[in-house]
């Protein structure tokens, strides 16, 4: 069968899944196609570019609802968990985003929407702007950590309450909040922290250079 772009992105998509960011090469992606280095190269420029032309499939998986002035707090939360849900659904998808910026023809339409729904909420121009980056870095962040081997909390909890507390009397203090909560509760409270600080922005009308 003939190469296309999209044909190579489905392979590397597939090879992603079964050996992770380790195990993409373009040679042994032309391996999997039965093709020639030098057509991949043809198609997809370098694997650079291929790794974005993979990010940008992954991101237009997204489903970004129409705005909702009256329900934006919540609306932008639930992007942020969909966001996060995508990326751990394939293996590897949370490191594939680390450093790169989707912008490709199918993440652009899922840009758009997202910085719609912002904008549904009356932010400054420039507050939306900083905003949709700093949500895809923590998203970004917190889905890839939770890609890696759990730490062992009671093990860290040792550490922290076995300190001297003459010396480090703030850590001890806090030996048991330092590690309370899962995963879904911390993501949650930073959720929280964020809105709250776009609903802030807002109302001051981004005074301070934002």
């Amino acid at each position: 069968m003939a190469l296309s772009r999209d044909k190579i992105v489905d392979a590397a998509l597939a090879l992603l899944e079964r050996e992770g960011m380790q195990g993409i090469s373009m040679r042994k992606l032309a391996q999997e196609l039965d093709a020639g280095a030098a057509t991949l190269y043809w198609h997809v420029g370098d694997k650079e570019q291929l790794l974005g032309l993979m990010l940008d499939r992954i991101v237009g998986e997204n489903v970004v609802p129409d705005p909702d002035p009256e329900n934006w707090r919540e609306q932008v939360k639930d992007l942020a968990r969909a966001t996060r849900t995508l990326l751990n659904s394939r293996r590897d998808a949370a490191q594939l985003s680390m450093g790169r910026i989707p912008s490709g023809p199918n993440a652009l339409p899922v840009l758009e929407r997202y910085l719609a729904v912002l904008a549904a909420a009356a932010l400054p121009a420039q507050v939306i702007a900083y905003a949709a980056d700093m949500f895809s870095l923590y998203v970004g962040a917190f889905a890839y950590e939770e890609s890696m081997p759990a730490p062992d909390i009671e093990q860290m909890r040792g550490v922290f309450s076995s300190l001297p507390p003459e010396q480090f009397p703030v850590i001890t203090g806090l030996a048991d909040e330092l590690v309370a909560g899962d995963l879904d509760e911390r993501f949650e409270w930073a959720l929280e922290l964020l809105v709250r600080g776009l609903e802030s922005l807002r109302d001051a009308g981004g005074q301070d250079g934002l």
